[in-house]
């Protein structure tokens, strides 16, 4: 069965001529408080690309979990085990993969951070249980829900944690979260429809069950899936563009800013949809309130460009704001802009020193206009103190990155040797 067919079915959206209808999901979830849990989606967000485009990710070249596994190195700890527990016994070698676990000190952070309750001896005797079992291609759900107290939840957490520190993980992982999913956890479930649908990390590739699983979560109120179907219809059915729409609202509706994001790039890009800029900022406008960066960041844009109003006249103080609220939460772009509009005086009163501060919070994260800048800064001593190995510093790491500015950045390189051999040239900022 095609996964057009498996896609979820949406019947109170009207859309003639299709092979199927969409159903509105039930939104259980969004009765929930605007600000999700952060574990609701597991280590995997909605899987979207930079640009809304139809070009599809490179797929992984698949693997058997017993072929990907017979490479780990593993090592024997001798554990005693009381003689009415339900593991191996009264004693035996627990074979835990130093591949798949991470040092102690590392596991015991997890428990601090509260990513899993489970002490870790039982983090160790749960990875060599399922180890053990995939090995083998044998399932035994009852032994691995007794390792975690019967606790679905905690099978979810330690696989996020089993992803995020080995390589070998993923195929350990996949089989938690399928325990998870069979006894109703939608964090297991929504992890392991991913992983599936992708063919994560070499795991075997199903886009149909992946859809049917995410189908199912949708019409539960799950956000992420909410979102994670509407891409796919994006991507692969352009025809059902008010099906994707709907699913977008509802996750955004959620607590999912991020969908508003999408929404309003759909609209401003005029993709799959007539361009809209009214609606692309009310979409903006919506994802901002609940502190999305890019939302702020385009809000931004639409203000310094005078399409943010019927007046057509740019509003340089507003789209300050904008930029600001997208760089205090991390947006290396809008870093940049604030540093430019403080340097400049767009929309702000000139402050050299906060231009300096905001182009290092962007060049840090390697955003390389900021770390020309900077270096500009440096070499001039505006903002900072006069450092022209500082200046060198950010420059080497602008021109390793390439580009046109890279190539500009090394001529910079040589401007500040001859700077350093008393031919002084100012350094433009750009």
């Amino acid at each position: 069965m095609s996964n057009k067919r498996v896609l979820l079915r949406l019947g109170a959206v009207s859309v003639p001529k299709t092979r199927y209808t969409v159903a509105m999901p039930k939104r259980h979830y969004a009765s929930r408080p605007k600000k999700l849990e952060a574990s609701m989606g597991g280590i995997f967000e909605p899987f979207l690309n930079d640009k809304i485009d139809k070009k599809l990710i490179k797929e992984e070249e698949p693997i058997s979990a017993q072929e990907l596994l017979r490479k780990v190195s593993v090592k024997g700890e001798q554990t005693h085990t009381p003689t009415n527990t339900w593991y191996f016994g009264r004693c035996n070698l627990i074979f835990v993969s130093t591949d798949l676990l991470p040092d102690d000190d590392v596991l015991k952070l997890s428990l601090e951070h509260k990513q899993t309750t489970l002490p870790i001896e039982r983090q160790k005797e749960l990875t060599s249980a399922v180890l053990d079992l995939v090995k083998n291609e044998k399932h035994d759900a009852e032994q691995i829900l007794k390792l975690v107290d019967n606790k679905e939840t905690e099978l979810t957490a330690f696989a996020n944690i089993l992803l995020r520190s080995s390589k070998y993980g993923a195929p350990l992982a996949l089989e938690l979260y399928k325990y998870a999913m069979d006894k109703g956890d939608d964090r297991g479930a929504f992890s392991y429809a991913n992983m599936v649908y992708r063919g994560y990390n070499g795991t075997p590739k199903n886009e149909d069950e992946g859809i049917r699983i995410m189908s199912q979560l949708a019409q539960k109120g799950h956000p992420y899936a909410q979102m994670n179907l509407a891409a796919i219809l994006m991507r692969t059915q352009p025809d059902r563009v008010s099906a994707a729409i709907k699913l977008y609202e509802l996750a955004g509706q959620a607590g999912l800013d991020s969908a508003y994001s999408e929404l309003g790039r759909m609209y401003r890009l005029g993709y799959g949809v007539h361009q809209d800029h009214k609606k692309a900022i009310d979409y903006f406008t919506k994802g901002a309130q609940s502190g999305n960066p890019q939302c702020n960041f385009m809000l931004g844009v639409y203000c310094s460009s005078g399409l943010g109003n019927d007046e057509r006249e740019p509003d340089q103080k507003k789209a300050f704001k904008h930029f600001q609220k997208a760089a205090v939460k991390g947006m290396a772009e809008a870093q940049y802009n604030v540093g430019l509009r403080f340097l400049k005086g767009h929309g702000v009163e000139a402050n050299s020193f906060n231009a300096a501060e905001f182009f290092r919070m962007a060049a840090v994260q390697g955003f390389q206009l900021a770390q020309v800048n900077l270096a500009g800064m440096y070499s001039e001593g505006r903002g900072v103190k006069s450092d022209l190995d500082e200046a060198r510093a950010w420059l080497e790491k602008a021109a390793s990155q390439g580009g046109s500015i890279g190539k500009d950045a090394q001529k910079r390189i040589e401007q500040l040797d001859e700077i350093q051999g008393k031919k002084r040239d100012k350094c433009n900022i750009m």
